[in-house]
C-alpha cells in the first residue's frame, strides 16, 4: 500500500512539473528559437524566460539556441513596446516587467502606469456595482421590517455616493491617460522615436 501511494506521489509530481514547463517537447524538438523569441518578445515576457526554456528543453536533452532567440525576441520587443499596447495592457490589469528601453521604455512605463490607474478604478467599480446589487437583492427580497429598509435604504445611499465619487475619480483617470499619451507621443516624435 505504502509502495502504491509513493508511485502515485511520484506520478502527480512528474505532472505538476510537466504542466510548469514552457515549452513542450514537441517545441523543443522543433527548435524555431526565432519564433519563441519573438512570442516572448511579444508578449512583454523579460529576458530571463530563456532560462525556462532552457530547462523545460534540457528535460529532453534540447540546447536553446540563445542568439537566434535573442534576435526573435529583439523583434518581438519592437511589437510590444509601442504606447497604443501599453494602454491596452494597463487596462486589462497585465503586468509590465520594464522590458522596454530608453525613453520608449520611460514613455511606456507611464502610459502603463496611467491605464493601469484605470483597471484598478473600474474594478473598485465593479465592485461596488456587485455590493449595491446585493444591498437592492436583500431589500427586494422576503419581507424586511421597516428598520430593515431604513438601514438598508441608508446603506444604499453611502454606496451610490460613494460610486458617483469613483465615477469621477474614473473620469479623472481617464483624461490624465489622455493628456498623458498625447504628452509622451509629442516628446518621442521630437527625438525621432517610433511610438
Amino acid at each position: 500500500m505504502l509502495r502504491l501511494l509513493l508511485v502515485c506521489a511520484a506520478l502527480l509530481g512528474a505532472l505538476v512539473l510537466a504542466s510548469c514547463a514552457t515549452l513542450s517537447q514537441e517545441q523543443c524538438e522543433a527548435g524555431d528559437w526565432r519564433a519563441i523569441g519573438f512570442n516572448d518578445g511579444a508578449d512583454g515576457r523579460p529576458a530571463d524566460r530563456i532560462s525556462s526554456h532552457a530547462e523545460a528543453c534540457s528535460e529532453y536533452g534540447i540546447a536553446v539556441d540563445s542568439a537566434l532567440y535573442q534576435t526573435g525576441r529583439a523583434e518581438g520587443l519592437g511589437v510590444y513596446c509601442r504606447l497604443g499596447n501599453a494602454e491596452r495592457q494597463g487596462r486589462s490589469g497585465d503586468r509590465y516587467y520594464g522590458v522596454c528601453e530608453g525613453e520608449l521604455g520611460v514613455a511606456f512605463a507611464r502610459v502603463h502606469a496611467a491605464a493601469g490607474e484605470i483597471y484598478d478604478r473600474q474594478a473598485e467599480l465593479n465592485s461596488l456595482d456587485s455590493e449595491i446589487d446585493a444591498k437592492l437583492a436583500e431589500l427586494r427580497g422576503g419581507n424586511p421590517t421597516p428598520e430593515q429598509v431604513a438601514a438598508l435604504t441608508r446603506e444604499l445611499t453611502i454606496l451610490q455616493t460613494e460610486r458617483r465619487m469613483l465615477e469621477l475619480r474614473l473620469r479623472s483617470a481617464e483624461q490624465h491617460l489622455s493628456a498623458l499619451r498625447r504628452q509622451e507621443e509629442i516628446r518621442l516624435a521630437q527625438t525621432g522615436i517610433a511610438y
